[in-house]
């Protein structure tokens, strides 16, 4: 009786400890996390010089969040989550609330995309623009890390 408690115990262990390193195997390859150095176009003219972004898991929502900051604040100074999909290296968000802004503007990603896993490329529009939401701008840049 002690042998089959014994086995039974040691073959859940196994399969636990199995599925946490399949889950960290996941989330270490992902495309998308890591350090880029971007830039902030409108209707295809830069609006801004090249700037960090970071992309890294959001360790509150799980493996399919991150967080997307402006870590230098050269641009809007913002900080967001976002859905991601890494195993095709795609990303977005409907709205999302800025974590570092005084007053939460929201923020909404679209057409998010990582490029032979070193180029990044994606949409975003501010709730607290000129016309809220009314410009999309397209950042564009390369992994730095």
């Amino acid at each position: 009786m002690n042998k089959i408690v014994y086995i039974t115990l040691l073959l859940i262990t196994f399969v636990v400890i199995s599925c946490e390193r399949g889950e960290e195997k996941i989330l270490l390859d992902s495309s998308i996390i890591g350090e880029w150095q971007v830039i902030t176009y409108l209707d295809g003219d830069p609006v801004s010089t090249t700037f960090p972004l970071s992309i890294y898991y959001d360790n509150t929502s799980g493996p399919d969040s991150i967080t997307l900051r402006d870590s230098a604040k050269y641009f809007w100074n913002f900080q967001v989550k976002a859905s991601a999909n890494h195993e095709d290296g795609t990303f977005e968000t409907k709205k999302s609330i800025c974590t570092l802004c005084n007053y939460g503007i929201g923020v909404k990603i679209f057409n998010g995309k990582i490029i032979n896993s070193d180029s990044i490329y994606f949409e975003i529009q501010f709730e607290d623009d000129e016309i809220p939401y009314g410009n999309t701008f397209q950042l564009k840049g390369h992994r730095t890390k």
